[in-house]
Parts: C-alpha cells; sequence; structure tokens
C-alpha cells in the first residue's frame, strides 16, 4: 500500500468521523481533536505527498472562499472581539481540502462515504428517539434531543436532515436485502427523529428541498420522500396541532428586526466577533443572535460579508444546477435548498468550530468543489 493510498483511507475514516461521530461522542473536545487528526493532519499530509491540490480546490467557489475569509480577517482586526476565531477559516478550509481529497481518489468512495454515513446516521436517530422516550421516560410532548454532543433540538434537526437527504439522494437503485433493511430502519429513525423533534423550521425547508429536488429529477425515490413529508406535516396538522400553533412564530419578527437595528449601526465592518444581545421584551430575557444566518452575517461582518456570502451561496447553487442529473448533483442541490431554507430561520453563522451547522454551511461547499475537480474513474455505486 502506498503512501498516497494510506493518507487518502485516513481522510475518508475522518469524512465519516465529521458526519457521524456525534450521535455517539460525549465531548466536543474530543469530537474536534479526532477530526484534526483523523480528518486535518492526513488531508495536509495527502498534499504535502502529491505536491498538488485536488483540482476541485481551484474552482471559483474556493476563489470566492479564500476572498469571504480574508474579509473575515480583516473584520477581525478592525472591529476586534476573540482573535481566537481568526483560526476558524483554516480550519474550514482544511475540511474543504479533506473532501476534495476524498473525491479526488473515486467517485465510488466519495459517495459510498456519504451514503453509509447518512444510514448510520438514521441508526442513530432511532436510537436516540428510544433512548429519550423509552429509558429516560420523557413525556411524547417534550422535543426530542439527540444523544451524543448535538444535544438541542434545532442542531440535532438540522444535522439529522441533511444526513436524512443525502441518503434519499444517494441510495442505489438495487440493492440487496441486508442493505434495503439498514436503509428502512434508518428512514424510520429519520421520520421519528424529525417528526418528535418538532423543529417547524426544518419541516419547511425538507419539504422545499424534496419538491425542488422532485421537480428537477422526477427520481421516484425523493417523490416518494416528498409525499411521505407532506402526509406527515399533514398528519401533524390532524392529530397534533398544537405543534403548529402554540409556538406561534417563535419571537422570529423581534429577533429579526433587533438584528437588522444592529446591521444598520455597524453596517461597513460588522461587529466581528464581538459579543451583542438582542433583547426580547415579552420573554424578558435577551437572545446572542437573530435566528437568521444570513443576517447574521450582515451583522458580524458587515455588508461586503454579507455580499461575498451571498456570492458563495450562489456559486454553490449553480454549480449544483449544473450537475442536477448526477446523483452527487441531486443531492447537492436538496441539500443547498434544504440549507438555505433552514438557515432563515436559525443558524449562529458560519464561522464555529465544528457542529451540526457545518452539514448547512460548509458541506456544500465541499460537494461542490468535489463536482468542480470530476472524480477518478470509478463506476462502483454505494450499495
Amino acid at each position: 500500500m502506498t503512501c498516497q493510498r494510506r493518507w487518502e483511507i485516513w481522510t475518508s475514516a475522518g469524512l465519516v468521523l465529521l458526519l457521524c461521530a456525534p450521535w455517539i461522542l460525549s465531548s466536543n473536545k474530543l469530537y474536534h481533536q479526532a477530526i484534526g487528526v483523523l480528518l486535518w493532519l492526513p488531508a495536509l499530509l495527502s498534499v504535502l505527498s502529491r505536491r498538488a491540490l485536488p483540482v476541485g480546490m481551484k474552482g471559483p467557489e474556493m476563489v470566492i472562499f479564500l476572498l469571504f475569509s480574508a474579509w473575515t480577517l480583516l473584520v477581525i482586526a478592525v472591529s476586534g472581539g476573540d482573535f481566537g476565531n481568526a483560526k476558524l477559516p483554516f480550519y474550514v478550509g482544511l475540511t474543504l481540502l479533506a473532501i476534495a481529497s476524498v473525491a479526488q481518489a473515486g467517485r465510488a468512495r466519495l459517495l459510498s462515504l456519504l451514503f453509509w454515513s447518512s444510514v448510520a446516521g438514521g441508526w442513530g436517530a432511532a436510537l436516540s428517539w428510544m433512548v429519550f422516550y423509552g429509558v429516560q421516560g420523557h413525556p411524547w410532548s417534550d422535543r426530542l434531543v439527540a444523544l451524543g454532543i448535538w444535544d438541542t433540538p434545532i442542531m440535532a434537526a438540522h444535522a439529522a436532515g441533511a444526513l436524512a437527504l443525502l441518503g434519499l439522494c444517494l441510495a442505489p437503485a438495487r440493492s440487496s436485502g441486508p442493505v434495503v433493511a439498514s436503509m428502512l430502519i434508518a428512514a424510520v429513525g429519520y421520520l421519528l427523529f424529525l417528526g418528535f423533534g418538532q423543529t417547524r423550521g426544518v419541516w419547511v425547508a425538507l419539504a422545499a428541498s424534496l419538491l425542488v429536488t422532485a421537480a428537477l429529477s422526477r427520481n421516484r425515490l425523493i417523490l416518494a420522500g416528498l409525499a411521505v413529508m407532506v402526509l406527515g406535516m399533514a398528519g401533524v396538522w390532524l392529530v397534533w396541532p398544537d405543534v403548529l400553533l402554540e409556538r406561534s412564530l417563535s419571537y422570529r419578527p423581534t429577533l429579526w428586526s433587533g438584528g437588522v437595528r444592529l446591521m444598520k449601526e455597524h453596517w461597513l465592518f460588522g461587529m466581528g466577533f464581538n459579543e451583542f444581545h438582542i433583547p426580547v421584551e415579552e420573554l424578558r430575557r435577551t437572545f446572542k443572535h437573530p435566528h437568521n444566518l444570513f443576517l447574521n452575517v450582515a451583522m458580524r461582518l458587515g455588508v461586503g460579508g454579507l455580499l461575498l456570502w451571498l456570492a458563495l451561496w450562489a456559486a454553490i447553487g449553480w454549480r449544483a444546477l449544473q450537475h442536477y442529473r448526477d446523483e452527487l448533483g441531486r443531492a447537492l442541490i436538496a441539500l443547498w435548498v434544504f440549507s438555505g431554507v433552514a438557515l432563515l430561520t436559525d443558524g449562529f453563522g458560519p464561522w464555529l468550530k465544528p457542529s451540526a451547522d457545518w452539514l448547512l454551511t460548509w458541506l456544500p461547499l465541499g460537494l461542490s468543489l468535489a463536482l468542480a475537480g470530476g472524480f477518478a474513474e470509478d463506476s462502483a455505486k454505494p450499495g
């Protein structure tokens, strides 16, 4: 086995860890350290061994990402805040390098890793449901919280929705009995987890994603997923309407108006990574973000940062549309629409340490770079 082959296997294991380990780990610190060892380090060593960047890293999306990163560092220098956040663009860059490296090693490997990571996530979702209600004895009306470190309902729903879409779009057309059984268990796990998580913004985002993806691809499995989603939301309306009505808009308009006010006060370079608070008088408490990622980017990085983020998001969408006939292209369209809609009602911002929201912010960019670079000649399928 060549040295390059070892780095590729090591990086592949790190990508699985990034997507799946939070279901079983109990410490964010351990998660971040494991990513450093199993994902970032081998990706860097692979590039040094090959003495060349993966082809996908040379696409226009990467240029916009570098501009966005440079603008972020400028904002930190001008507006201040925690200077430790200056390392976050480098963490993201190493993750993108790892995804592009796995893609360059072969199409089959990337598709298989994404598909089976989705299946594993579905099993984690099912186990979370059983433990939360069966072992811990929570009332059925409580919002489901995942096992591991994705321990808030919205964060976990974001990750589960993204992984479920990957599995749905990358599922093999023909599979053996054990594979089908694994897929069915995962699908039930995601349905239970997302339903009992009661995160309405994620429900809307999933419906929008499946609608757009089904219209473009007319894939029967995706059409079936859309039908299940519509029937599920109708069932909730008929059987459990309080879930849709009791929290109203969850004070989103108040948070958004507070965020717009702060954005206008700091429109050029934003507030950087300084702490801010948006008051909600009805609750007699304050919030540390406006529950809208795009608005959060504008508040922290100013108009220039928002424009660069929108340009990056548009470039990812355009790449996805160019490859909508391809399995990975369909998966990227589904993930891009889901992320865009879900992050309108929540999302702390793109510059975080590895977390559930990375599946909505940086995984789409990684897959876009994979499509930009093409794949090694390999025709095997995930199943």
